[in-house]
């Protein structure tokens, strides 16, 4: 199965999606992670990352396509707003052209908040594939 996985925290950001993701690998299904740049904890973009570029790299044999976001940056309510609402744009505009795959399903991985799985709405609705989302945390 070719599964696309949009979160807005992976590898090397600390999160259980990283497990999950590695784990379906090795069961043998074709995973792509669809992501922003590493900026949490610290709030900054991780070294090695460049703030307005798109990256593809490789995780353990999972494919990663990076868009780029405004860092959450000392993560006041205004911050993580931007934050949030950058991803959402930018992976919803990205999709568009980052994306050219095929997949059979889009998982979406929520610890927070529901706008991360406004790109893969868009994905759904223009491949014309299933969607499931995990919510890590119901965010008002």
């Amino acid at each position: 199965m070719r599964i696309l996985i949009v979160t807005q925290y992976f590898w090397p950001e600390n999160f259980r999606i990283n497990s999950l993701a590695k784990d379906l690998y090795s069961r043998g299904h074709d995973v792509t992670v669809y992501t922003g740049l590493p900026n949490y904890p610290e709030g900054k973009v991780f070294p090695g990352y460049r703030r307005f570029f798109c990256y593809t790299e490789t995780y353990d044999g999972i494919e990663i396509k990076r868009v780029p976001m405004i860092p959450r940056g000392n993560a006041t309510s205004f911050r993580l707003a931007i934050n949030y609402l950058s991803f959402a744009l930018s992976s919803s505009f990205s999709a568009l052209f980052f994306l050219r795959s095929e997949y059979d399903v889009i998982f979406v991985y929520e610890p927070s908040p529901i706008t991360v799985g406004i790109p893969a709405i868009l994905l759904r609705k223009l491949k014309k594939i299933p969607i499931l989302f995990w919510v890590q945390y119901l965010w008002p």
